[in-house]
């Protein structure tokens, strides 16, 4: 078996694990910051443009009806009463216009702001996630094991980073297995010249704990 083969294993077989809510906050800090950042800004921008719209066609509707008000007081000859009863419908009209812009305003600013939550987070997490495996794998390098297991996952970011981190696992271990055929080399010179028991130990203890960090 090739020291790259020993290093990423096959994964098993079965269904991949299942990935829940909580999962996906690796980083809360740095994810919940980025995507507030993201939120914030598009939030203000989708609520400035969208008042601005509003408010034109808030104007455009209520220019309308004033026209409308007073094209019918042209038209025909009404007392007062009927007119203020045309007012009040026109008042009524102009605020149910201005009610559902409100309502479109701030239905649009909440999905847009909900959808970029949920995206910036899985954004994050896929960056993150990748992140925090390298970080345990780095953790196991620095302890002495390179016999790394597991992999960055299909469709995380950092996949060249990850290619980059295999390499250099497979580097060390050639590197300790050349290293550990020399100690070999030395153990069985150090036995036919008769060298002292407690040097061969020292020799035999080293080569044993190099083979360890490849297998464990």
């Amino acid at each position: 078996m090739t020291a790259e083969a020993q290093s990423v294993p096959k994964q098993g077989g079965g269904a991949p694990p299942k990935r829940r809510m909580r999962n996906f906050l690796l980083d809360p800090g740095f994810q919940l910051k980025y995507t507030g950042a993201v939120v914030l800004v598009t939030a203000l921008v989708t609520g400035g443009v969208g008042t601005v719209l509003g408010y034109e066609a808030y104007n455009y509707s209520k220019g309308m009806s004033d026209m409308l008000l007073m094209q019918q007081g042209g038209e025909m000859e009404v007392d007062d009463t009927l007119q203020q009863l045309l007012e009040e419908q026109t008042a009524e009209e102009d605020a149910r216009v201005r009610n559902n812009i409100i309502l479109g305003i701030v239905v649009l600013v909440v999905v847009i702001t909900l959808a970029l939550g949920a995206t910036g987070i899985v954004i994050t997490h896929k960056i993150v996630g990748p992140a925090y495996k390298l970080k345990l794998l780095l953790g196991d390098v620095a302890g002495g094991r390179l016999n790394v297991r597991g992999g960055l996952r299909k469709g995380d970011e950092l996949q060249d980073v990850g290619d980059a981190f295999k390499a250099m696992v497979v580097a060390l271990r050639d590197r300790q297995e050349a290293e550990i055929s020399e100690l070999e080399e030395i153990l069985e010179q150090a036995e036919a010249a008769d060298v002292d028991e407690g040097v061969r130990d020292k020799i035999v203890a080293m080569r044993d704990r190099m083979r360890a960090s490849l297998e464990t």
